[in-house]
This record gives structure tokens, C-alpha cells and sequence, in this order.
């Protein structure tokens, strides 16, 4: 897992320095308490934080000098993924003077320069499409790729990829890389598939969960923070107390979007997240250090009840539906946040970056990670939603080493520069008001992983089932295992003959 025991003191520096107030009326604790932390000692602090961070290096060559090569990263057109690799100048917008500022040392640094390609989502099968094409015509395209998740399994099977074990000087032991991720896609010793701290949307997808801490004191739930610090914040937990803030708030006697609940939540991707989060996964490495379905289990049977019951019984769940957002014209996830926003949900399931539809929350709310499954269970997950990238190795790279090098640089100069960037719009621009709020997204973020099942399977395999019972309002995982068991077993087995055709 990766370590960030030191996000916790650095954000708490950002924002003694920055002195910010919450603004979120009269609730108690909406003044952030480090903010009295001003003059020398947030200075002192500040300096040592930055210097604990600088201390962590890239091994690379230090006179490595590619004499002005242009290094390419193909990725989408589509605004997350254009503000993790591109920034003309600083205009004291946080993350654009992050990017600037990591691009430029890492630059002048080796004599070189970035050259983003953009490349149209309309559809989104075109970026991978456009990478393939290139690829198997030996194009010598971009040097590396940054591609849609459920997009890439494919393309790794087919032998597009080099191993980023075999690449020279990327080293996955640095905390500027997600060994969780990497160790989930390893098949049969080799990683296709990688995430580092240069894609800052594999932080804005994860998955998270906001509470309303006025219904909280109100429904008189305790210390959520302190239960999820203890190892204690449990799906049973979460049922318990989403079932005591359902009410028919007009009386009308039916439950609407006009009413209040304990959790509100989409029915798409938002249930992927539930198997994650409880530890189920699709697929294990067998001993052989290769995949094998793994979804037949006690634990998903119970898992699926708890999910069901805190989903649809009683009124305490407010599903945003395909029928609702096609009616009110929204998305899916504005219809969530707009809710939880107006005060109409004790909890709510959001990605990170949609925390920023709750700017205008008049009361006071904290980010928290999904429940575990018991506290059992050793850590929390979450799982970085597929739109999210996936780094990639086109196979047609003709200087390994030189790729190696820069792309290590451009990943620990994000780790020193873009994450803290990112800590501090989320934490400290209205989005959540207090510092327990640092820790909790450290912990969400430190369990962000994936599962071969999601990454291979695309959207129509095995790590939707949860996804599928649940549209269907069924606890019936036995009879859906064995209808999809035998189309998922050949599918396995065939993305495992693929990878092991692939030529070195």
C-alpha cells in the first residue's frame, strides 16, 4: 500500500498557513482549529514537511540530458485528463500552478519538453483505437499512454505493452507509484498496467462517501471520523444508522426526491464500488501467478444481503435511477450531490471530484471511506472508477531508458508538487471543513486499488453482478453465478493464453 503517512502533518501545514475558514454558517467545528497556527510555527512546519517530501528522490542518472526531445503522452480530450499534463503559465489556480511548476522543473531538469496529445472522446473507444492503430503499423506515436481503464485490459492482451518491470529506473517501491493497482494486474510475473502520481484523476475517480455532520449530531450517531480511525466504520454500522433518517418530510405518504434519507447513491458504478469496499474480489492469482474466478463465495452471498438491505429496506435509500436523470435532465451524479447538497440525505456516495458540486452546502459536512465489511477486515477500499487512466508502454518505444527516466521524474515531481496541490483544493475550498477530513482522504486514498475482473471484463463481466442483482432488487447470487460462471471461466482463460503468447 502505498505510503503517505506524511499527507496527514503536510495538509495540516497547508492550511495553518493559508489560515482558512470554513464557510458554513454557525455549525460547530467549521473553523478549521490549525488555522491559529500562523507566523514561525507554521513556517517551521511547513518547511519540514516540504523537506520530508523532497527528501524522497528518483534514482535516475543526474546528468541525463535528452537535448530537447519532445516526450508524447497521449490521453483525452476531456478536462480531468487535460489539467493533469498541461499548464501554459501560473495564473494562481491551484493544480494548473502544480502542473506548471512539475513540468517545468521536470523539463529543465532533462532537457526536454512535454508534449500532450489530445485525442477525442467522441466515442471513447477513439483514443485506444487511434493507440492500436499505431502501435501495430510500428508508429513510433507517443511514448507513453494514459488510457480509459476498462479500455486498456484489452489492448495489454493483445500484446501492444511493454512489462513495466523491464523498464529502467521506475521503481515501484517509491511511494509516487500505486503498488495496489500494479499488484492486482500483475498476470503470470508481468504488469502491463500501471498507475503513478502523474495521473491525478486516479484521485478525482476514487470513490468516496460524504456525511451531513448537522444529521449526524442530530440523529445523535457519534464520532464517524473516530469510528473510522478505530477500524470500526463497518457496512452493519452504516445500516444501522442510514435506517433512522428516512422521513416522509412533506406527509404525503410516498418517498420522493422531496424527502430526506439516509443514503443517497446511484445504481450504476456507485454499486461496483460495494465490492471493493467490502473486499470481494472477481479474480485471485492463483499460485501460478495467474488469474482464477473468485466470486463464488460465502462472503459475496452475505455481501449481497447487506448491500440489498441497506439499499431497499424501508424507505432509508434514495436511488438515483436511469429513469430519474433521462427525466430531470441531469446526470447521475449531480442528481446525487444536488441532493445531499440541498440536505436531503444523512450520507452520500460521490467520486472525489464531484465534491465540488457541494461548494454552496450551507452546513457542514466530511469526507469518509466507504464502510468495511467488518472490522475483521484489515483495511478500507475503494475503487478508482474506469473513465479514470491506466499508464501504458506502446510497445513501439524506441529508447526504454530514456522513458524510464523521464517517466519517473515526471511521477515523484507530482508526488511532491500535484498531490499536496490536489489535498488542498479538495480539503480546504469548501469541499469538507475540518482537518480529521485530511486523514480520512488519506485513508481512501491509500486503499485505492483495482481487480483484474473490472479491468479485463469491461463493463458487462463479473464485477458488475452486484451491479446487476441490485438493478433487479434480487439477493439471488446463486443462480446468477451459475447462468455467467461457464462465459467467464473461457473468457479468463483465454485472456490468460493471450498474455502468455505475448513476445517479450
Amino acid at each position: 500500500m502505498k505510503n503517505r503517512k506524511h499527507i496527514f502533518t503536510a495538509l495540516l501545514a497547508l492550511l495553518a498557513v493559508t489560515a482558512l475558514t470554513a464557510s458554513c454558517g454557525s455549525d460547530e467545528g467549521s473553523t478549521v482549529d490549525t488555522a491559529a497556527k500562523t507566523g514561525s510555527d507554521a513556517v517551521e512546519e511547513t518547511t519540514v514537511v516540504t523537506n520530508e517530501r523532497e527528501a524522497i528522490r528518483e534514482e535516475i542518472p543526474e546528468d541525463a540530458d535528452y537535448e530537447g526531445y519532445e516526450f508524447r503522452i497521449q490521453s483525452r480530450d476531456a478536462d480531468h485528463h487535460m489539467k493533469e499534463l498541461s499548464a501554459e503559465a501560473e495564473n494562481g489556480e491551484t493544480i494548473n500552478d502544480a502542473v506548471y511548476k512539475r513540468n517545468t522543473l521536470v523539463e529543465d531538469k532533462l532537457n526536454i519538453t512535454i508534449v500532450p496529445i489530445y485525442e477525442s472522446e467522441a466515442p471513447e473507444s477513439n483514443p485506444p483505437t487511434l493507440l492500436r492503430q499505431a502501435i501495430m503499423a510500428g508508429d513510433d506515436y507517443v511514448d507513453l499512454a494514459l488510457v480509459h481503464t476498462i479500455q486498456s485490459g484489452i489492448l495489454a492482451a493483445d500484446g501492444l505493452f511493454l512489462n513495466w518491470y523491464d523498464m529502467p529506473y521506475v521503481d515501484f517501491t517509491k511511494p509516487w507509484w500505486n503498488t495496489n493497482v500494479s499488484d492486482a494486474l500483475t498476470i503470470d510475473g508481468a504488469c502491463y498496467l500501471a498507475v503513478g502520481d502523474l495521473c491525478i484523476s486516479a484521485i478525482d475517480y476514487a470513490w468516496s462517501m460524504v456525511y451531513n455532520k448537522q444529521m449526524a449530531e442530530t440523529y445523535d450517531l457519534g464520532d464517524i471520523y473516530q469510528l473510522v480511525v478505530d477500524g470500526k466504520w463497518t457496512v452493519d454500522t452504516f445500516n444501522t444508522m442510514i435506517a433512522q433518517a428516512s422521513v416522509d418530510v412533506n406527509g404525503d405518504s410516498k418517498y420522493d426526491d422531496q424527502d430526506q434519507y439516509g443514503f443517497t447513491t446511484h445504481n450504476n458504478s456507485a454499486i461496483v464500488n460495494w465490492m471493493f469496499a467490502l473486499d470481494q474480489k472477481v479474480t485471485e492469482m492463483n499460485s501460478d501467478g495467474l488469474p482464477e474466478l473468485a466470486l463464488n463465495t460465502e462472503h459475496m452471498v452475505d455481501l449481497v444481503e447487506k448491500v440489498h438491505d441497506g439499499l431497499y429496506t424501508g424507505n432509508q435509500t434514495y436511488i438515483v435511477t436511469d429513469e430519474y436523470t433521462s427525466a430531470n435532465n441531469t446526470t447521475h451524479d449531480l442528481a446525487v450531490a444536488n441532493m445531499f447538497s440541498e440536505g436531503k440525505s444523512l450520507f452520500a456516495a460521490l467520486r472525489i471530484y464531484v465534491i465540488d458540486e457541494l461548494r454552496s452546502m450551507e452546513t457542514n459536512f466530511g469526507i469518509i471511506p466507504f464502510p468495511k465489511y467488518d472490522e475483521a477486515q484489515s483495511d478500507y477500499y475503494t475503487h478508482v472508477d474506469g473513465h479514470a487512466p491506466l499508464m501504458c508502454l506502446p510497445k513501439t518505444i524506441t529508447d526504454t531508458e530514456r522513458t524510464g527516466v523521464i517517466i519517473e521524474a515526471l511521477c515523484a515531481e507530482s508526488y511532491r508538487t500535484c498531490v499536496p496541490a490536489v489535498y488542498d483544493v479538495v480539503l480546504t475550498e469548501k469541499f469538507a471543513r475540518d482537518e480529521m477530513s485530511v486523514k480520512m482522504l488519506d485513508i481512501i486514498l491509500d486503499g485505492r486499488t483495482q481487480n483484474f475482473g473490472y479491468v479485463y471484463e469491461g463493463s458487462t463481466g463479473m464485477q458488475w453482478s452486484l451491479t446487476s442483482l441490485m438493478k433487479s432488487k434480487s439477493t439471488d447470487f446463486a443462480s446468477y453465478y451459475k447462468k455467467h460462471e461457464k462465459a467467464a471461466v473461457r473468457y479468463y482463460n483465454e485472456i490468460i493464453e493471450a498474455h502468455q503468447n505475448i513476445e517479450d
